[in-house]
C-alpha cells in the first residue's frame, strides 16, 4: 500500500469512530473532502503513463459514442454492424488493440462510435491501459454499456469504474456556482433547505484552498455532489445499457438494468439500438432554406435538442452570417408559416429555418 491509500485509509478509519450528530457534521464532510481530493490524487498517479498506438482520435461527425465493455463482448462485432470501421474480430480475449473510430450514418447525421479496447477491473486506476481508454470515454457524448450473458452481473463494475474516473452517469452538474475572492471571507447563497450546514460548506471549500469567495447553491444537492463541484474535473454523460449475444438466451427476458438486448452478430436489435443512440443524444433534424428557395430535405441540419439559432448560426460557414438579426420558420414548431422569430428561438424537429437580416 502506497503512501496516499494509506493516508486515506486512516481518515476512513477516523471517520468511523466519529459519532454523527450536528456538532461533528462539519468535520466530517472535512474529512470526505480530503479523501475526495486524495482519491483524485491517487488516481492522477497511477493512471499516469503514455499513449498508446490507435489512441490519438480526433473527434468528426456530429457527435461521438464510446462502446465499453469487458472483453469478447462483442464490440468489435457491433460497431462493424453500425458503421463503416472494420475491427477485427475473434474469439479471443483483447483482439482490440487500439481505439477503432467508425462512422454511422442515420436521420442525416453521422455519429462517430469508437470501439474501445476491453476493459478489465481497476481500468480507473491505469490497469490494462485504462488511462487511454478512460481519456477517450471521457471525450465522448454518449457511452454504451456492454455485456453478454457471462458478464450481466458485473454492470455494476464498468458504472463503478467510470465512476471513480470522475465521470458521473446520466447525471447533470450540480447547479453551484463558486466565485474566489481574494478576500473578505466565504458567503454562501442558497434558497434551499440543505442535508448539511453552512459550516460543512466552508470546511470542505477549505481543504479546497477556498476561503475568501461566494458559494452560490441554486438547487437542493447531495454531499457527494458538492465534492464533485469543488473538485472541477467530473464529466457528466448519458449512457445505454446493452446486453449482446442475446440469440444464446431463448426465451430471454430483458432485465431492468438492461436498456437493449440485441445481438450483433445476428443483427436482432441493432435498428432498436440506432433509434435509442439518436434519442439519447438528444439529436433533431431541422431545414435551412434560402429566401424564395425550397429546402433540401435530403441534407438536415443536425442540432442538439435545445440549441437556439443564435448556437445554430455559430455553427454554420456563411460570410453573411454576423448580419442575420432574425428569422423565418416553417413547419414543426411554427405558429403559422413564415413565422418571425427572434434568434433566441429554440427550434425542434423537422424545423424550416430561412435566417434573414
Amino acid at each position: 500500500m502506497n503512501e496516499i491509500e494509506e493516508r486515506i485509509k486512516k481518515i476512513e478509519e477516523e471517520i468511523r469512530k466519529i459519532p454523527y450528530h450536528k456538532g461533528t457534521e462539519h468535520h466530517i464532510g472535512k474529512l470526505r473532502a480530503r479523501i475526495a481530493k486524495l482519491k483524485d490524487e491517487l488516481l492522477e498517479k497511477q493512471s499516469g503513463g503514455g499513449g498508446g498506438k490507435g489512441y490519438g482520435i480526433r473527434k468528426s461527425g456530429d457527435a461521438t459514442v464510446v462502446l465499453f465493455g469487458f472483453p469478447s463482448v462483442g464490440k468489435s462485432t457491433l460497431i462493424n454492424k453500425l458503421t463503416n470501421a472494420q475491427s477485427k474480430v475473434a474469439s479471443y480475449d483483447f483482439t482490440t488493440l487500439g481505439v477503432i473510430p467508425g462512422m454511422m450514418e442515420y436521420k442525416g447525421a453521422k455519429i462517430q462510435i469508437f470501439d474501445i479496447p476491453g476493459v478489465i477491473e481497476g481500468a480507473a486506476l491505469g490497469k490494462g491501459r485504462g488511462k487511454e481508454v478512460i481519456s477517450v470515454v471521457r471525450a465522448a457524448d454518449l457511452i454504451v454499456l456492454i455485456v453478454d450473458p457471462k458478464n450481466l452481473n458485473k454492470l455494476e463494475i464498468l458504472k463503478k469504474e467510470l465512476e471513480t474516473a470522475g465521470i458521473r452517469l446520466n447525471q447533470q452538474p450540480p447547479k453551484i456556482t463558486i466565485l474566489k475572492k481574494s478576500s473578505g471571507g466565504l458567503k454562501i447563497n442558497s434558497v434551499f433547505s440543505l442535508p448539511f450546514s453552512e459550516l460543512t460548506i466552508k470546511e470542505v471549500a477549505g481543504e479546497y484552498k477556498i476561503i475568501n469567495g461566494e458559494i452560490t447553491i441554486k438547487e437542493k444537492i447531495s454531499f457527494d455532489q458538492l465534492i464533485d463541484a469543488f473538485a472541477g474535473n467530473r464529466v457528466y454523460l448519458p449512457y445505454l445499457t446493452v446486453l449482446n449475444k442475446v440469440d444464446l438466451l431463448p426465451g430471454f427476458k430483458k432485465p431492468k438494468l438492461i436498456n437493449l438486448a440485441i445481438s450483433a452478430e445476428k443483427g436482432i436489435g441493432i435498428e432498436e439500438l440506432k433509434e435509442a443512440i439518436w434519442n439519447k443524444l438528444g439529436l433533431v433534424r431541422i431545414y435551412l432554406k434560402k429566401k424564395d428557395c425550397q429546402p433540401d430535405f435530403k441534407n438536415p441540419f443536425i442540432i442538439r435538442l435545445g440549441e437556439s439559432l443564435n448556437d445554430i448560426l455559430e455553427r454554420i460557414s456563411i460570410c453573411e452570417k454576423e448580419t442575420f438579426k432574425k428569422a423565418k420558420i416553417f413547419g414543426p414548431g411554427a405558429k403559422y408559416p413564415n413565422q418571425e422569430v427572434p434568434l433566441i428561438f429554440v427550434p425542434q424537429e423537422g424545423t424550416i429555418v430561412e435566417f434573414s437580416a
